[in-house]
């Protein structure tokens, strides 16, 4: 006869194997995810290291403003004539790189929400967005017939327009898009009751230790936000860096999501997806590993349909609203990728946008704990 604690053991050691297969399979899993991820921005630092890219800091200025709102507002250009907005001396965005943030902003919501609903979002809100590139990407959807934005700081939008006229392109002169300067939070209270959109995008800057910003990633302007949703509506929010993501991704954090951003959305919302993506220029020097950004898309309502990988049993288990149920091919004449602009989309694909769905662990089983813990005390 075995004894009963060396068959205890064993079957410790079993689940410990197992555990062990599972985490390798994840780890694998999101490898290929990060190659895939990773490679377009391994092309463009490559492509431009004779651009003299340093500290954004160190970047001769090439013209300054300032606002009610910011009093340092610069553009600052590299060796190669490539312009970046800097405020408050702070890196914003920068020419080379600010597709992937814009591209991998818009059109994974929009076409979680073409694929739910079996086409395109007509009516689109976005927040923020002042430097024009979130519009021009929304109206790249000929599908969409009105883009209200509300940014609060008119400066911002005619000093890009004049020193890095790439990133709007014409999209202040297409007819569908409603420029609004003022507050967000007002704009979406005040409107009349009823009045919803398909697809809410907010693109405000990070809170970290700023209270007022802080309003903008709270429950209670997720709730307003929620008001302004039908059942199939999508929002998608900026959700703050995530730092040391390798390879491995096992030291992968996202303060500002973990922290704020996640809890407050599972409070209101039913369904929230995170998607994460490296950036070129996000960094003061070639050495330090590519700083990776996220996104949160969010909705309401019905179980959507969802697109799994892996065994139900098994940990590398995955199921995602917001991973393209059809090819991109098949959604029809739903998107027009800017014939207009005489260009494609330069990172955002199908492939792409699996890929920034898988989230290393442990970072995803701590995301996966934030909300299921949330949904159970908001269900108490």
């Amino acid at each position: 006869l075995t004894h009963p604690r060396s068959a205890m053991a064993r079957d410790l050691l079993r689940l410990a194997l197992v555990a062990c297969l599972c985490c390798r399979c994840c780890g694998a899993l999101f490898a290929d995810a990060f190659k895939l991820l990773m490679a377009p921005v391994n092309e463009l630092v490559k492509s431009h290291k004779h651009c003299g890219w340093v500290n954004p800091m160190d970047l001769p200025v090439k013209a300054s403003t300032s606002s009610d709102f910011e009093e340092q507002i610069e553009v600052a250009e590299d060796g190669c004539g490539n312009r970046v907005l800097l405020m408050a001396r702070v890196l914003q965005c920068h020419e080379v790189d600010e597709h992937i943030y814009h591209e991998m902003m818009i059109h994974p919501a929009l076409v979680a929400f073409a694929a739910a609903e079996g086409r395109a979002a007509r009516s689109i809100f976005l927040g923020g967005s002042g430097d024009g590139a979130g519009p021009r990407e929304l109206l790249r959807w000929k599908g969409v017939e009105k883009v209200t934005m509300v940014d609060i700081d008119y400066e911002v939008t005619r000093f890009m327009q004049e020193w890095i006229p790439s990133f709007a392109r014409d999209s202040f002169q297409d007819p569908r898009l409603q420029l609004i300067t003022g507050d967000a939070v007002a704009h979406l209270r005040n409107l009349e009751d009823g009045v919803t959109f398909d697809v809410l995008v907010l693109d405000f800057p990070d809170a970290f230790d700023n209270d007022v910003l802080k309003t903008l990633y709270s429950e209670e302007f997720y709730q307003l936000c929620r008001s302004r949703m039908h059942a199939g509506s999508v929002l998608v929010t900026q959700s703050g860096p995530c730092t040391e993501v390798t390879m491995a991704g096992i030291k992968s954090a996202c303060p500002q999501l973990e922290r704020l951003i996640l809890p407050n959305l599972a409070k209101v919302f039913d369904h929230v997806d995170v998607i994460f993506h490296p950036m070129a220029t996000w960094k003061p020097d070639e050495a330090t590993p590519s700083e990776w950004s996220t996104f949160s898309i969010a909705r309401i309502g019905k179980e959507p349909q969802r697109s799994c990988s892996g065994s139900p049993d098994s940990e590398e288990y995955h199921c995602s609203f917001s991973d393209p149920v059809m090819p991109m091919s098949e959604l029809g004449d739903a998107v027009d990728f800017a014939k207009s602009n005489n260009d494609s989309l330069r990172y955002y694909n199908a492939d792409v946008h699996r890929a920034a769905l898988k989230i290393p662990r442990p970072l995803s089983d701590r995301l996966r704990r934030l909300m299921s813990k949330r949904r159970a005390s908001t269900e108490l």
